[in-house]
């Protein structure tokens, strides 16, 4: 027999001898030792509760988008799994600490058996944990994922501790199988040789890591509120603020289809003066023509076919910029859809209250409401300033069509007219002396030019706008602020 095992017998022996006299051998007798044992593992059982009465009653069920309700729906599980199997293993130490009628063997294999849980227990935080590597992390280094899962190994070192300790347990209530000792008599003979103590001293050191267990799943549930608040306000925000930017957008558009219409109808005047004008005097004295008149007039004719046809491809190219530009401020590369990812980004952010606090997220948030709004502001001043140039331009172009080209071309017909005026032998020199003056295709490619600095030019510059507004709020702080490093601007 080992010494060890002697010294056991012989102090069961002992103990067994002095039965009728001990008052140790009470049924109301509990262990000083098996006490403290009890109250440890009842104050982890408390602590492991108190989590769970958080997730219950305090974690709401986020509404504001899907990984903020998927993270909360893995925490649930995380602190579900943790308080049902390892709080029911402090559950069986707390009962076998006062155990005082049930034999060791039965009462340490229950605890065996709830330690046999643990490994489920582990797989299921797993899950739980790739859950939050996926839609809690926001960089490479400190973040909630990682605490919880430095939660999780504190747990389930403490766990391995108990099972190390019970272990030797193990061995002592094999070597007293068959004796008449309840939980109590035994744990008196297995104090003297340190091994409860160890026991106690396991479980006190578990009561440390479930309150620091319970106070990041209280801290984090409070996060989580916070960060929905966030996200809900902000999302709300962005889609107010998206609906003006539509309607600024769309009474843009409408104005700038006006303002390009006025043009239209003032060219499509002009060009009916001109066809007009022309076949009449063609008409009127065709034989008089020379090659060189002749060819004047024909010049005409093709300016104000090539003219006709540029104004056409400019209003398919005004109604392409339109398009794009109201694509671009309504659903592209905009302010507000780059402030829907801060937003994002930003709640993780404010999830992160597990290395203390988060000054990040309480110096930032009221910075980054009034941002929507800012974005709006300047993106409707763009917008009113496009409205009034194009509005300047296609006033600009009607007077160029209405009352320098009509009278330009009036007058050089009301010249050509005179020369009708001339003795019969003096006409055709007089024509060609007015035609050899006129520049038809220059004054019309003026009109041609002025409506294509006027509205496709200024049109094109339009999205330098957006541009502007994008770096304005990119440049608003939130990287700096919360020394956000690892994600690409």
């Amino acid at each position: 027999m080992a010494p060890s095992l002697r010294v056991l017998v012989a102090l069961l022996v002992l103990t067994i001898g002095r039965s009728e006299c001990n008052p140790f051998f009470g049924n109301n007798y509990v262990l000083p030792q098996g006490a403290r044992l009890s109250n440890a593992a009842n104050s982890v059982v408390r602590n492991l509760d108190a989590a769970q009465t958080q997730v219950r009653a305090y974690l709401i069920n986020p509404t504001s988008s899907n990984f903020l309700s998927a993270g909360a729906t893995a925490l649930r599980d995380y602190v579900g799994n943790t308080t049902l199997i390892v709080g029911q293993v402090y559950r069986e130490v707390a009962q076998v600490a006062v155990d005082r009628t049930t034999a060791p063997a039965v009462v340490f294999t229950r605890l065996t058996l709830a330690l046999q849980a643990v490994p489920e227990w582990n797989r299921n935080l797993s899950q739980s944990l790739d859950v939050f590597n996926q839609v809690f992390n926001y960089d490479d280094n400190s973040n909630t994922a990682s605490n919880l899962e430095q939660l999780r190994n504190y747990v389930a070192k403490s766990l391995n501790d108990l099972s190390d300790v019970l272990g030797l347990l193990g061995n002592a209530v094999l070597a007293v199988t068959g004796q008449p000792l309840n939980t109590q008599q035994f744990l008196q003979v297995v104090s003297a040789n340190g091994t409860l103590q160890q026991l106690v001293d396991v479980v006190e050191a578990s009561v440390r890591v479930s309150a620091d267990y319970s106070a990041s799943v209280t801290k984090l549930v409070a996060a989580v509120r916070a960060a929905n608040d966030f996200q809900s306000r902000s999302y709300s925000l962005l889609r107010t603020n998206q609906a003006s930017i539509n309607t600024n957008v769309d009474r843009y558009s409408s104005a700038s289809n006006a303002s390009f219409y006025r043009f239209l109808t003032a060219a499509d005047s002009l060009f009916n003066h001109l066809k007009t004008t022309n076949e009449s005097f063609v008409f009127r004295w065709p034989l008089l023509f020379s090659p060189a008149v002749q060819d004047q007039l024909n010049l005409l004719n093709h300016s104000i076919d090539h003219l006709t046809g540029n104004v056409l491809q400019r209003t398919f190219t005004v109604a392409q910029n339109l398009a794009r530009t109201s694509a671009l401020f309504k659903e592209g590369n905009n302010p507000l859809g780059y402030l829907r990812e801060e937003t994002d980004l930003f709640t993780r952010v404010l999830l992160d209250v597990l290395n203390g606090e988060n000054f990040c997220a309480t110096g930032f948030v009221s910075t980054f409401n009034a941002l929507p709004t800012q974005a709006t502001s300047l993106v409707a001043g763009c917008l009113t300033e496009q409205t009034n140039l194009e509005s300047l331009g296609s006033t600009q172009l009607v007077s160029l069509a209405n009352n320098f080209l009509r009278p330009y071309v009036t007058a050089i017909y009301g010249r050509l007219n005179i020369c009708f005026q001339q003795p019969f032998d003096k006409m055709t020199e007089c024509l060609d002396k007015i035609v050899a003056t006129i520049d038809f295709r220059g004054k019309f490619f003026l009109l041609d030019l002025a409506s294509q600095l006027f509205f496709e030019q200024v049109q094109e510059e339009l999205p330098s706008c957006n541009d502007r507004v994008l770096e304005f709020v990119r440049n608003s702080g939130l990287r700096e602020s919360c020394q956000i490093t690892n994600l690409a601007a």
